[in-house]
């Protein structure tokens, strides 16, 4: 039943959310509202999108239903030097990524609440004309798209503190024609779609301390996956996802001014096959975000985000066709609310980011990496 579910509903995630995204393989964060202030407010939640950041956000939610579809166009480029005959390559490829989500209300004395939610969150991929290794016949092409399901509950307390947990169902498809070379001949692999399944745990909690000041936090379970198995020649092991950890702080600085600040830690090296196989990096993230609330319709945000690229300049080769460099981003939103409607839009930058490997030519060394990434989300809420 859950296999089918996923099936039938991602099926538009899936066609479309195959870009390098940009913490590591994940978006800053999902739908306009968050991704306004640049993915932060673990400790603010704004709308139902939340039950993916801290679920214990959704205490602070009404009775909504909050839908969104992203446009998202990054510029890769390759220029590898194990076969410079290629030359320097581009791939400007657009996207399209949809989310759904529901705060559904509340139960147990009207202190419990339960939401549902389902997200394209992760992806990457590139689509190049030429190998990067040379006579190869394939090596050019990687497209990796995930999906999230998540239920959630969360209790409120009379204190001012409240959390939320709930599972993280997860379906991923990857398609890929990266040159093998665990069974001689070498050859690429079949370029088809495979599918996988897992499934993880989402935590969050946040505490009111004062009329102006919250704090909050969420964790997310490494997330294990069945393999792909049409690709058991090419990954030694599943594609598990991180575990992950946010904490936070909002603060009103003016009855109508917000301002929030999180720190993210993202383990990437902790997973078997993107830690151990392609040598990716934890990654230490800072985001800082501001909400001016103008008046009873009209909001306004922006946001920027910085952390470290997962991939180092000794693994750029192994993982130039898995190129997620990006770094710092700036964002910027808007919402405007009628009476049981609301319309939102968020526009994000990814700042120009290049690397270069920096092992002996005959491992690759001098390949060239570089991506830049414009996006645009548009989104609609229903109060209800």
């Amino acid at each position: 039943m859950v296999k089918r579910l996923f099936t039938v509903a991602a099926l538009s995630v899936f066609l479309g959310a195959v870009a390098s995204a940009t913490e590591g393989i994940n978006l800053i964060g999902v739908g306009p509202v968050q991704q306004g202030t640049a993915g932060a407010g673990v400790a603010s939640a704004k709308d139902s999108s939340w039950l993916i950041l801290n679920p214990a956000g959704l205490t602070d939610v009404g009775r909504q239903v909050d839908a969104s579809f992203q446009y998202f166009a990054p510029k890769r480029t390759i220029e590898s030097s194990a076969n410079p005959a290629a030359g320097e390559q581009s791939d400007d490829g657009a996207f399209y990524i949809p989310a759904l989500s529901a705060s559904l209300g509340c139960c147990n004395q009207h202190k419990g609440f339960l939401g549902v939610g389902f997200y394209g969150t992760s992806g990457m991929g590139v689509d190049y004309d030429q190998p990067r290794l040379p006579y190869s016949e394939g090596d050019t092409r990687t497209e990796v798209s995930i999906a999230k399901l998540t239920l959630t509950y969360a209790q409120a307390f009379d204190n001012g503190f409240s959390i939320g947990a709930g599972p993280l169902l997860v379906q991923s498809r990857i398609r890929t024609d990266i040159e093998t070379s665990r069974t001689p001949p070498s050859a690429p692999a079949s370029d088809k779609w495979e599918d996988a399944y897992g499934a993880g745990l989402i935590f969050g909690a946040n505490q009111k301390l004062s009329e102006r000041l919250s704090v909050g936090a969420s964790y997310q379970s490494e997330q294990y996956m069945s393999e792909w198995n049409g690709y058991d020649d090419l990954f030694l092991d599943s594609f598990n996802l991180p575990q992950q950890l946010t904490l936070g702080l909002a603060y009103a600085l003016l009855e109508n001014v917000e301002l929030v600040l999180d720190y993210r830690w993202v383990g990437w090296n902790k997973l078997d096959t993107l830690g151990d196989q392609f040598g990716w990096e934890d990654q230490n993230i800072v985001k800082a975000g501001a909400t001016w609330f103008v008046d009873e319709h009209l909001t306004l945000r922006a946001g920027v985000s910085h952390g470290n690229s997962p991939i180092d300049t000794d693994v750029v080769f192994a993982n130039a066709l898995f190129p997620a460099i990006m770094e710092t981003h700036a964002t910027a939103g808007l919402s405007y609310r009628f009476d049981n409607f609301a319309l939102h839009a968020a526009y994000v930058h990814a700042f120009k980011q290049d690397f270069t490997d920096s092992n002996a030519p005959e491992a690759g060394g001098g390949t060239r990496i570089s991506m830049y990434q414009n996006s645009a989300t548009l989104g609609a809420s229903w109060y209800y």
